[in-house]
């Protein structure tokens, strides 16, 4: 779990999304990307993100949006990265379909997430906190089932590795290919 910032993101090549880049500390390890745009809804942490972007060698944009309605194009990039955000979107299932889209193929989403603990009594503990953790926390909600979200949503997910009830995954979306014979 040590340097997890910087084992999910130094490796990562080519074109990277990150959605909910905060005030941007993930920003200075991305040393293998061609670019860097990150997404980030809370006008403190953008104006953050945006100078710590100002100091690095490759080139990062900042956008001050959510990740329901990304503002690029289909197959604009190569990774995204989400780590410690899905708990807290407003809708799970329109921002991975949005990931998605702007995935090129043969594109990875990376994340360090939390996930609903398994454990009955966490679980219930995570219910019982969320409502009032989710209210100073950026709307973290420590009771969403992300990885059941996740494949439901048509991702194939892998563990990196486990903590209690975080994670560190990697996962692709399993886009249905057309097998239907073309008109002559």
């Amino acid at each position: 779990m040590l340097n997890w910032r910087k084992k999910l993101v130094a490796e990562l090549t080519g074109d990277v999304l990150e959605i909910g880049v905060g005030a941007g500390q993930n920003i200075p390890l991305y040393t293998h990307a061609s670019s860097v745009a990150g997404i980030e809804p809370n006008y403190e942490q953008y104006q953050k993100a945006v100078k710590v972007a100002g100091g690095v060698k490759i080139p990062v944009s900042i956008t001050h949006i959510s990740a329901e309605n990304l503002p690029f194009s289909n197959g604009s990039f190569d990774h995204v990265v989400s780590s410690l955000v899905l708990c807290s979107v407003s809708n799970q299932k329109k921002v991975l379909n949005e990931i998605e889209r702007v995935l090129r193929p043969g594109g990875v989403l990376h994340m360090v997430e939390h996930i609903r603990p398994s454990n009955t009594c966490l679980r219930y503990i995570a219910d019982r906190a969320t409502p009032r953790w989710s209210a100073f926390a950026y709307n973290c909600h420590l009771n969403r089932p992300t990885l059941e979200t996740l494949q439901e949503s048509g991702w194939s997910v892998v563990i990196d590795w486990k903590m209690g009830f975080i994670i560190r995954a990697h996962a692709t979306p399993r886009r249905i290919t057309s097998s239907a014979p073309t008109p002559n």
